[in-house]
């Protein structure tokens, strides 16, 4: 190795553990002032609470699962059978091979439209010549373009039960209709 290269080594080496030394200083006065402060009884209480918030905030979750939980059950006992009629469109499809393939809605190969009830999560297929007297006799919401539709019922399925719960029925049909677009 050169000289002049060794001593840049050098110096570059020596700045370095010189930062190190300062940043181990800083660190010392760190750690003494954090066991200092541990020691301090408002510091130990601060401690307590934000662990109690936590535990409050993590019940809050739990209260949102209990919820879900409880509605999912509820309608897996297949005793929604009455609606509002709220009706989530899917799409329009024809049927190939035993497969549905979605097409536009004006497409001439289309057998059926596919629509989801937001209470029940029940979904129904209506013949295309029949769309026109279902779309009259209730409330259908068209979401065009939603890649994540499914997420969407999620969505307004939730929105709608806990505005049923807290609200009432009527209201709850009167927010989500006001929320998207209806036919």
């Amino acid at each position: 190795m050169k000289e002049d290269l060794l001593k840049d080594f050098r110096k570059e080496y020596n700045t370095k553990m010189q930062e190190k030394k300062e940043t181990y200083k800083r660190l010392e006065v760190l750690m003494t002032r954090k066991s200092i402060l541990e020691n301090n009884q408002l510091v130990k209480d601060y401690i307590d609470l934000c662990k109690q918030i936590e535990i409050e905030e993590e019940n809050m979750w739990l209260t949102d699962e209990i919820f879900v939980e409880t509605l999912y059950d509820f309608e897996n006992k297949g005793l929604v059978d009455e609606t509002n009629g709220i009706y989530l469109y899917l799409g329009t499809f024809y049927t190939e091979y035993g497969c549905e393939m979605k097409v536009k809605r004006d497409d001439n190969a289309a057998e059926f439209d596919k629509y989801i009830d937001i209470e029940s999560c029940k979904e129904i297929h209506i013949p295309v010549e029949d769309r026109t007297a279902f779309e009259k006799n209730n409330k259908v919401i068209f979401v065009e373009g939603k890649e994540h539709i499914k997420y969407l019922l999620f969505d307004l399925h939730e929105q709608f039960m806990h505005d049923a719960l807290d609200n009432g029925q009527e209201v709850a049909c009167n927010n989500v209709l006001r929320r998207y677009k209806k036919n």
